[in-house]
Formats: C-alpha cells, structure tokens, sequence
C-alpha cells in the first residue's frame, strides 16, 4: 500500500520563514504548497520544484482557489495550514492613517481568519488538523514604532487561543509561534 505524504497549506512563501519551512518539510516528504501572495514568486518557486499556489489574504478570490488547489491535489484532505504571511508598517501610531491600519489589519488578521475558516471543515470532517499560527514576540510584548505590526499580532494571539479553545476534542490542533526578529528581503 502506497504512504499518502502529510500535506501543508504554508502562506507567506515568497520568504523567510515561509519559505525556509516550505523547502525544509518538503525535503522531509511533506507535500507542500507554498502560498505566494505575488504570481512570479509562484513562477519561480513552481520552477525550483516547490508546488506553489498564488495566495493573497487581501483578496477572498485567491484565497477560496487556493484552498480548491490545495484540497483537489489532496483528494480533499489537508494535514496542516501555516498561517505566515504577514506584513508590516514601522512608524508612530500618531502618524499612522487610519487606512494604513486597516489594510495591515486586512492582510496580517481578518485574511488569516479567512483562510482558517476555509480550511476548518475539511479538518472536521477528517477528525485532525493542525493550524499553526505565526505570530511573534511582539504578540505579547510591544516596541515603539511598531504599533501597527503590534495590534495585528496581539489580535493573533487571542484569535488562536479562542480557536484553540473552540476546537478542543475536535483532533484539531492550535499552535501559535513566537519569533523574534528575522532577516528577509
């Protein structure tokens, strides 16, 4: 009988952490679709071997073809998400247009959420599941100038552990992540 691969929806691939751990569980059997919000980092990422699928948080569009990708190469199951992607706006709060928040807010909270949703029933369905958060250091701990990164990850924070208490002995599994700073382009 063939071994079915464990399968991982991971956003934010274009770098970092996302594509470090895109390249990482596939050299360790993983199937892996690596999200890119940006179709010619899919491109090249489809063509360094990785299966790649476009996936903006900003746009409900990619995010549902994304997941009919992901689910109809899986025979409609999914081991894990890697909620990753994620952006940022360094600057005072008092400078900050409110729009610029909204649209932080839009990509690094309600996008995660959305993608979560999407995901949720077929990890019910499956009876297991593993939705990894990353969320940082600064979900807990706060910086000047970093106040709009800051909030979305603290929002992070209590989405992933009201998840996590909502789905308790559903066999889905909440895991939020902690990094500190990281180097990407």
């Amino acid at each position: 009988m063939k071994k079915i691969k464990k399968s991982i929806l991971i956003s934010g691939c274009s770098s970092g952490i996302g594509l470090s751990s895109a390249k990482a569980l596939s050299l360790r059997g993983w199937e892996v679709f690596a999200g890119c919000r940006n179709q010619n980092d899919v491109e090249t990422l489809n063509r360094s071997g990785l299966n790649a699928v476009r996936l903006d948080y900003t746009d409900h569009t990619s995010i549902q073809e994304a997941v009919d990708t992901v689910l109809s190469n899986t025979n409609g199951r999914l081991d894990a998400l890697f909620n990753n992607g994620a952006s940022a706006i360094p600057g005072a709060l008092e400078d900050m247009p409110t729009d610029a928040l909204r649209a932080i807010f839009e990509t690094n909270v309600f996008g995660w959420h959305s993608l979560t949703r999407s995901i949720i029933p077929t990890m019910r369905a499956q009876g297991y599941g593993r939705i990894i958060q990353c969320s940082s250091i600064l979900g807990f701990v706060t910086l000047a100038h970093r106040g709009p990164y800051n909030a979305t990850k603290w929002a992070i924070e209590g989405l992933s552990d009201t998840l996590r208490l909502e789905l308790e002995g559903s066999g889905i599994h909440v895991i939020s992540i902690r990094p500190g700073p990281i180097n990407t382009k």
